[in-house]
Order: C-alpha cells, then structure tokens, then sequence
C-alpha cells in the first residue's frame, strides 16, 4: 500500500512538472496561411479560441478561402479557413475541420514595466520569444522595442505574429505585429521601434464573451480523425456559409449588451 501511495504522489508530482513546463514553454499559436489561389510568402496570424487572427488587406472579403498548413509531428497537414469577418486593421480566419492550439488574449494592456515579448521562429521553425518592451513606456502609442535582432527585418518578416506577456506563468497575447516601424526624426542612431496591433483593435473584432453552451462541431475529415486519405467530395470548399445575423429594424430597439443599452 504504501508503495502504491508513492507511486501516485509521483505521479501527481510529474503532472504538476509537466504542467509548470507547458505552461512556461513557448507558445506556438504562430499560423501561416495562403490564400486560395496564391503562391509564395505566407500571411502570419495567430490561433485563438475564436480563429486565427491575420493583419486586415483591402482585398479581403468575408468567406474569401484560405489555405492553411501546420506540422503534426513530422507532418506537414494542409486544411482551410474562411474569413469569418473583418475590419481596417483585423480579420478573423475560421477553420473548416482543424483545431488549432488556442492562444488566450490578455485582459489589460501591457505595462510600462512589463516585458513584452515578440514570437518568432529559431532556425529549425521551432517557437522563440523575442524580449523587448514597450517604447517610451507606450506613452507614444503601441510601439515595441526589442532587445535583439534587427528591427527591419522582425517587421518584414513576421507582420502578423503575436505580441505576449507573462502573466500568472501563462503567455497572454497583448498584440500582433503590424509590419511598421518608427524613429524620431532627431534621432539617427538607435533601434527602431516596432508597430502592433494593440487590445484595441482586438477588442474590436473578438468576442467579449464565448459562447459557453454552444458547441465547436465541425466536420470530421478521415485522414485527421483515422488516417484515412482523402477522397474527392471529402472536403466540400464551396459549402455556404451561415447566414450573418440581420440588423435590427430602425423602429426597434437594439438588444441590450453587458448591460448597456
């Protein structure tokens, strides 16, 4: 008995380590999609519990397809997401069958004193956190500075990624990196800062609130669901989309949200 007792306070012990580790581990919530039709670079965005969030373009519209590619252990596995909708600066990707690792947007901006870290990808495509903070202590708008790496390349290369704190040993987005940069004209030396997409704008287009009592069911695929290739007809990409919900009338009044009218 008392060998089986340590066994589980081992146990319980390894799952509590484990548990810590996931938590301080980077995240990889960083997601590359292409849209239908198109080849080369592809658009960044970052997986929450409410789709994967990409940097708005004019030539987007809702329902516009895109192809998205992720790595399952040596794998390489394609599925597709819809625009579910969008604004100036945001748009918001909902996959068709894949559940993506799901980022969690923070509550509250970034302090002046918070470290404000910027995912990236090290040379074998593995999740990395840039460490920087915020320039002039975010009393000039959201701009980051990082400690490493050069400024006009982070911006070229990773418009799109996501922005994170550290808060209560888990990683909480605050923002996704614009592609700008900045510098006082009276200043010739020194880095650049770097452009976000703060809470905001996420604000803007993400929900308040999750639909607790409504299940996320969607399609199987047999190759996900039993390693079964696929067959012509098992991904159907011109299926409708569910109608969006009509606007009230002008003679009625308009539903009352968290309790404002």
């Amino acid at each position: 008995m008392t060998s089986r007792r340590w066994i589980c306070a081992w146990g319980l012990l390894g799952l509590w380590s484990f548990g810590l580790m996931a938590c301080a581990a980077p995240p990889s919530h960083l997601t590359r999609l292409w849209p239908k039709g198109e080849l080369g670079e592809p658009v960044l965005g970052v997986s929450t519990e409410d789709g994967v969030l990409i940097l708005s373009e004019p030539s987007y519209s809702v329902g516009q397809l895109f192809e998205i590619r992720f790595r399952v252990g040596d794998s390489l596995v394609v599925d597709w997401g819809r625009i579910d909708r969008l604004n100036d600066y945001l748009a918001v990707v909902r996959p068709l069958y894949a559940k993506l690792a799901e980022g969690r947007i923070a509550q509250s901006l970034p302090l002046a004193h918070e470290t404000v870290y910027l995912a990236v990808r090290d040379e074998r495509d593995e999740p990395l956190m840039e460490p920087g903070r915020l320039w002039r202590d975010g009393d000039h708008g959201d701009y980051l500075v990082v400690d490493g790496g050069d400024s006009m390349s982070l911006a070229q290369e990773y418009a799109g990624t996501g922005l994170y704190v550290k808060r209560d040993e888990r990683w909480q987005i605050v923002g996704l990196l614009s592609g700008l940069v900045a510098r006082p004209d009276t200043e010739t030396e020194g880095p650049w800062a770097l452009g976000f997409i703060g809470l905001s704008e996420v604000a803007r287009i993400i929900p308040r609130q999750e639909r607790f009592y409504e299940q996320d069911v969607r399609p199987l695929r047999p190759d996900f669901e039993y390693g079964v290739p696929l067959q012509p007809g098992d991904i159907d990409l011109e299926a409708e989309l569910p109608a969006a919900p009509e606007p009230p009338a002008e003679d009625e009044p308009a539903p009352e949200r968290n309790g404002e009218r």
